[in-house]
């Protein structure tokens, strides 16, 4: 099979590599789609955090959202059979410490994220090995671009971990990428009664629109802090969800969040930030909390998908054959301005 490996910053190539048996637990997934992210550009480029902290080692076959067929399964699987599409969690657990034993899969402290951390082979490639208790069914009602957003859906799910919403609450969503556009479709789902969205491409900001933003903010043209307190009596909102990993971002979902409010932090910053007023946050009672994921997410996902009458494709923005991925990399600057999900379709 072929799949798409880097080497270093930079330094990607196609190579031809054996298609992954299925035995045991595991099967054998033939990828239909697989979404570009923020963090698979980074490992191409070497700016990744991961990186530096050397938790990413090259060479890395990259890529983490996916979705697929089922094409063999070992003698062991249990609830799957050839033909079944599929998603999987972009963790794989060991499947034998204690906790794995149990079935505490979420609790592995062996797991291998795929395509990234400790990495398990990634879906940039024709075929994907994956463990039966790793592994979901996508359901009927949606299709195999939504089921490769399933992942980034399930990080801007995390911004309402234990937050209730309603509709007499705002929300505010900073960034454009798929993850904030992400938030703001999840926000709306839940019912939050006024969604706020932020960024600065008018191109984008109608894809916030469509996905169920209520009001627009342009930062480019008008201070958002100022703009937010303005609609809301000089209170702030209730939940200010920040996805840039802009540090003048962060500042400013700090700012516009009301007492006892909480920013919810959907990005990587690649650096440490310094000069953070935690005396602010702290004389307002606000609460910071991160969020990437969690167990159990992305079936909530997937369930939302089936059901919901928004549909959240407005999110991808280009769709490029595999064997073009490489030349869309390096071409990437050409795109900055217009992409915002790339889907990579598999013959």
């Amino acid at each position: 099979m072929k799949a798409l490996t880097v080497y270093g910053p930079y330094d990607a190539s196609y190579g031809e590599t054996p298609i992954p048996k299925a035995e045991g637990r595991f099967m054998t997934v033939k990828v239909e789609r697989a979404g570009l992210c923020a963090t698979d550009i980074s490992i191409w480029t070497g700016n990744s955090s991961f990186i530096t902290d050397g938790l990413i080692k090259y060479p890395c076959r990259f890529g983490h959202e996916w979705a697929g067929t089922v094409v063999a399964v070992g003698d062991d699987v249990k609830g799957f059979k050839v033909g079944d599409r599929v998603y999987s969690d972009s963790g794989i657990s060991c499947g034998e410490c204690a906790d794995c034993q149990a079935g505490r899969y979420h609790k592995c402290q062996y797991t291998r994220s795929v395509g990234t951390v400790n990495c398990w082979d990634g879906c940039f490639a024709e075929y994907m090995s994956i463990p039966d208790y790793n592994a979901y069914h996508v359901p009927d009602a949606i299709s195999f671009d939504e089921a490769a957003l399933i992942e980034p859906l399930s990080i801007s799910l995390d911004a309402f971990h234990n937050v209730k919403v309603g509709e007499d609450t705002t929300a505010v969503v900073i960034g454009s990428g798929a993850i904030g556009l992400g938030a703001v479709w999840v926000a709306k789902y839940l019912g939050v009664g006024r969604v706020v969205f932020i960024g600065r491409s008018p191109r984008k900001m109608e894809v916030a629109k469509q996905l169920g933003a209520d009001i627009l903010i342009n930062s480019n043209e008008v201070d958002p802090v100022e703009e937010v307190r303005k609609m809301t009596g000089g209170a702030g909102a209730e939940l200010v969800v920040e996805t840039s990993g802009a540090y003048s971002a962060l500042l400013q979902a700090l700012y516009m969040t009301a007492k006892d409010g909480r920013v919810s932090i959907l990005s990587f910053y690649e650096k440490n930030l310094d000069n953070f007023p935690m005396d602010y946050l702290a004389l307002n009672q606000i609460s910071v909390v991160g969020g990437a994921g969690r167990y159990g997410n992305p079936q909530q996902i997937a369930e939302i998908m089936a059901t919901y009458s928004v549909k959240a494709t407005p999110i991808i923005s280009h769709h490029i054959a595999f064997e073009d991925m490489h030349q869309f990399l390096k071409d990437l600057d050409q795109y900055k301005k217009t992409k915002i999900k790339v889907m990579i379709e598999f013959k």
